[in-house]
């Protein structure tokens, strides 16, 4: 029996030894070159490399052309954007009414965990509420854990939260944010 494992651990050594060696030949074969003879991978590299300079000499053009503006209108408005999510996060955490009566766009629907809609048409009527009622547990973690950085947007509407419970801003005539909905 041991004669047997034996045998075998050398014939695997053999083998290894016999298919490293194969493999070494066939690579000093390719590594010389012959003149006037392109291979396919050298071709492959060539291709990748052109196209690689194009798409860089395109990047230090810079914005120029007609979708100059509209890339950098678009990102002003993502920036912006993210301020307005960072400022809703914080009026959550802080469970401020006030804070989040100033965001809002009136008027400004609030559904709560019973489906119940209720349309705040004043910052007022916002002010009134208990903040037990309009700070859930449910919609203060969703906020919380959105990265401002990667918003969700729906047609022109942005969503700040997950699943049931989220919050959604839109951009107003003035080119401000503004809440337009709150499902807790």
């Amino acid at each position: 029996m041991i004669r047997n494992k034996t045998g075998c651990i050398c014939f695997v050594i053999i083998m290894a030894a016999v298919l490293t060696a194969g493999c070494g030949s066939k690579k000093a074969v390719d590594s010389v070159e012959t003149p006037g003879i392109t291979t396919e991978s050298e071709t492959a590299a060539g291709n990748l490399e052109k196209a690689m300079i194009q798409e860089d000499s395109v990047e230090e053009e810079g914005q120029e052309g007609p979708g100059a503006t509209e890339s950098s209108e678009s990102l002003e408005l993502d920036h912006r954007a993210e301020a307005f999510a960072e400022k809703i996060q914080e009026a959550i955490a802080d469970r401020d009414l006030e804070s989040l009566a100033d965001l809002l766009q009136y008027p400004c629907s609030f559904i709560s965990m019973d489906k119940e809609t209720i349309v705040f048409e004043k910052r007022e009527d916002l002010i009134k509420l208990n903040p037990d009622m309009v700070f859930g547990d449910d919609l203060m973690i969703a906020v919380a854990n959105v990265d401002t950085g990667s918003l969700n947007t729906i047609e022109k509407n942005i969503v700040l939260g997950e699943g049931e419970s989220k919050i959604t801003f839109q951009s107003n005539e003035e080119g401000s944010f503004g809440i337009i909905e709150i499902k807790e």
